[in-house]
């Protein structure tokens, strides 16, 4: 199983050491999805019609939904629990221990994979009255199976710096998940053929880590123990991804129930944007964890001032591209989807703001959870939702995309704001407010010259 992938002779003592290296290798993983992500939809933005960009956006923002969910939102404790572990105990036994650990992960990872296959399919006709999205869910459902396991293998990676590992595996799913679509595409195949691929690619990135894990496959165990505290933080963990899921997609959703196909066209191209965004702040995140976990078990000062400098670097460069976005969104929309898209300027320019937000959660959340409070995060992510739908409802029907951004923005506001002001005073050296006061204002005098308000 994919638990095995990992050689404890790799393994670091000091997880800090390798905190560039590893981010260098998650970076590329990250860039490598990046590419695959913005090429296919330029490439298919400009080679279909509207109205089948708009049916493959409500597929793919399904297909985000529960691959998301489908890990239960255990990663990070994965990531946690297996790096203090080890922090603990490097012995040999220990490492069986952590095997066993992560090999009960595993197995729950593949029943939640199935159940969610399941789930998807059933939203794939609630959603939509189109067979071709309803066909097209179907197909890409399967996908859910492998990546339950791929999500164990690459938590487990992380806590042991084998993060070349998951670049090798990222980067052979991408190039087949860029080139056999963009040759579909290019012959005119339909969309259902495309999300065939999709699934089918989701196999060789498995067969990596099974690969790497043919030496050390003895060392799987199952641990029933294990199994029910894994089981025990589900509801947690899982309710906050769920959660997160559904406030990623529930613009797109909305959209399909409250406007036009053309609309739900323009939001996916404008969102196509916060794809880097996410994947790099995801790496970027589960690098640091280990570290933060490391610093909370030693000393929870030092963790606060870490988390604070680690806060302020995504800060910094996401308030950067909000100033700049009013300035180029209009000349980038034209120049990759080409100029029946440059009126997508508005919304792109709004989901830059909600960027800045969203750095700041993905950064507190996993001091959140090396401080035991996950619970926060599942009750700001609670939040975000509800703010999202609430404001979804009442600007989707009147003002399109740029409504769905707008309420995709609203939502991770206040998120950061509740999230923020918790680890603010559990952790005393947890301080980022002076800086979030400087990106609100020199956003807010940026946005009011430009639009004039």
């Amino acid at each position: 199983m994919p638990a095995t992938a990992i050689n404890k002779e790799s393994i670091p003592n000091q997880p800090s050491a390798n905190v560039a290296r590893n981010m260098l290798w998650m970076v590329w993983s990250g860039a490598v999805s990046i590419a695959n992500s913005i090429l296919l939809w330029i490439f298919l933005a400009r080679m279909r019609e509207t109205e089948e960009l708009g049916r493959f956006t409500i597929v793919m923002g399904l297909y985000a939904l529960f691959f998301t969910v489908c890990s239960l939102g255990l990663a990070p404790y994965i990531v946690n629990e297996v790096s203090r572990r080890y922090a603990a105990d490097a012995s040999d036994l220990h490492q069986k221990e952590i095997a066993g650990f992560v090999g009960s992960a595993s197995i729950l990872m593949l029943i939640s994979g199935i159940l969610c296959a399941v789930l998807m399919t059933v939203c794939g006709f609630l959603v939509s009255e189109s067979w071709s999205v309803r066909v097209s869910v179907l197909i890409l459902s399967f996908a859910m199976i492998p990546t339950g396991l791929i999500n164990v293998a690459e938590a487990a990676a992380i806590s042991f710096g084998r993060t070349r590992l998951i670049a090798s595996a990222t980067t052979l799913e991408n190039v087949l998940r860029t080139v056999i679509p963009f040759a579909l595409i290019w012959f005119g195949f339909d969309i259902t053929v495309i999300c065939f691929s999709f699934a089918a690619v989701r196999i060789p990135a498995l067969l990596i880590y099974l690969w790497a894990a043919r030496h050390k496959f003895s060392l799987f165990s199952f641990n029933s123990a294990d199994f029910f505290k894994i089981l025990r933080a589900v509801p947690t963990f899982g309710g906050t991804i769920i959660l997160a899921a559904v406030n990623w997609q529930a613009a797109i959703i909305l959209l399909g129930f409250f406007s036009t196909e053309a609309e739900s066209a323009k939001y996916g191209v404008a969102s196509r944007f916060l794809i880097p965004v996410s994947i790099l702040m995801a790496s970027y995140a589960g690098v640091i964890h280990p570290v933060i976990a490391q610093y909370t078990q030693n000393s929870i000062e030092n963790a606060g001032s870490y988390l604070s400098k680690m806060v302020s670097y995504p800060l910094i460069l996401s308030t950067l591209a909000a100033i700049l976005s009013p300035f180029l969104s209009r000349q980038v929309l034209t120049l990759f989807f080409g100029g029946k898209y440059a009126d997508v300027a508005p919304t792109l320019d709004i989901l830059a703001m909600s960027v800045v937000p969203f750095c700041v959660v993905m950064i507190v959340a996993r001091g959140l959870v090396a401080t035991n409070s996950q619970q926060i995060d599942l009750f700001a992510n609670a939040l975000g939702v509800a703010v999202c739908i609430v404001s979804g409802v009442i600007l989707i029907p009147r003002y399109g995309a740029v409504g769905a951004a707008t309420a995709q923005l609203l939502s991770f506001l206040s998120m950061a704001l509740l999230e923020t002001i918790y680890l603010s005073r559990k952790i005393i050296n947890f301080r980022i407010w002076q800086k979030a006061c400087v990106s609100s204002v020199c956003l807010l005098a940026v946005y009011i010259f430009i639009w004039k308000i």
